[in-house]
């Protein structure tokens, strides 16, 4: 990835179009014709070439930068951060920087396991309502978790609301294993779904996001990537239902409330969800979506230095984005827009 030049895109970002060579104006194409045929060019003729092709290059700069002039083109996030900001409807990206750069997924991974459960549900292979016991290698599970104990039963509804709340890392590797028989297996679901999303730049090693075990490899995302799939979740509105609840009792005997750790909820308007993440390797991650006038943004910050800077960041891409749409000045402007995939569209013959 190249260092500055790549750093961050705001909304117009032009790269060069492939296809044949076009001149800057009818001059000079008449005189480059002419020097192909053997002809000859005069003084006059070429200096008003040089002066028109000179205004063509600033006219396109002025097009291509101009309506830009009111947008800063970097809003202030930290230089080693990942950000990429995206309209729901669209798939469009209205802003990036480090967009590719892989950084461990942490608790972002549990969004795909919640996907997985999601669509095993819509598609009559479990039912929210299924009872699942916890495996002992479920509850050994640390880090967030709400102190599943072995041999106890939750139904697959409140495991997964769990996982979304409170980011349990214990929930999550017993709804692995109830769907798959495995652990391992079920990241094997996760690998192969994250490749039908377009997201190659992943690599899953278990269903937490926890550091990887001693032999797994080390698992990757990217901000790019966790926008794909993010997208793909807000076509399922239960999804977003848990992920914007932001305290509720996991159990009463004993007493063990919930707490969402995304710091937007109810600070950010129109702010309802979606997930947060953080180890010491990957720093503080956040996938923050807010719907406002009929518009949704989906926001990822990963690679954060704290918890303020990953919502202090995703707030700022949000703003750019609802700001950028309501002034049109967003990157609908360019020849090819950069587009993600949009909820529910699929490669053909992909599920």
């Amino acid at each position: 990835m190249r260092a500055d030049a790549d750093r961050y895109s705001p909304p117009g970002a032009l790269r060069p179009a492939p296809g044949r060579r076009r001149y800057p104006s009818a001059v000079v194409g008449g005189a480059a014709e002419m020097l192909r045929r053997g002809g000859r060019v005069t003084i006059e003729v070429a200096l008003a070439s040089a002066l028109i092709a000179v205004a063509a290059l600033a006219g396109a700069v002025w097009r291509a930068r101009g309506p830009l002039r009111s947008m800063p083109s970097n809003i202030g996030l930290d230089s080693d951060v990942s950000a990429i900001v995206v309209e729901a409807a669209s798939g469009e990206v209205l802003y990036e920087q480090n967009p590719e750069r892989r950084i461990p997924p942490a608790s972002l991974a549990k969004l795909m396991t919640v996907l997985l459960a999601a669509e095993a549900v819509e598609d009559g292979q479990a039912s929210m309502l299924d009872l699942v016991t916890v495996s002992r290698h479920a509850a050994s599970m640390g880090g967030s978790r709400v102190w599943l104990g072995a041999g106890e039963q939750y139904t697959l509804e409140q495991l997964l609301e769990s996982v979304m709340i409170a980011s349990a890392n214990d929930s999550a590797v017993a709804v692995a294993e109830y769907l798959a028989g495995s652990e391992s297996q079920f990241v094997g679901l996760m690998m192969r779904r994250a490749g039908e999303l377009g997201m190659h730049s992943t690599r899953f090693v278990n269903a937490s996001g926890l550091p990887a075990g001693q032999g797994e490899g080390d698992g990757y995302t990217t901000a790019a990537d966790m926008a794909r799939l993010a997208l793909e979740a807000l076509g399922h509105h239960v999804i977003l239902e848990w992920s914007q609840t932001r305290s509720k009792a996991f159990r009463n005997q004993p007493l063990f409330i919930m707490n969402n750790t995304n710091s937007l909820l109810g600070m950010y308007p129109g702010c309802d969800g979606l997930k947060t993440g953080h180890t010491e390797a990957a720093g503080y991650h956040l996938i923050a979506t807010a719907r406002v006038r009929g518009v949704r943004l989906v926001s990822v910050i990963m690679h954060a230095g704290s918890e303020e800077a990953r919502a202090t960041g995703c707030a700022r891409l949000l703003d750019y984005g609802f700001t950028a749409l309501r002034a049109g000045n967003t990157a609908r402007s360019r020849a090819e827009p950069r587009v993600l995939c949009t909820p529910g569209e699929r490669e053909p013959g992909v599920r």
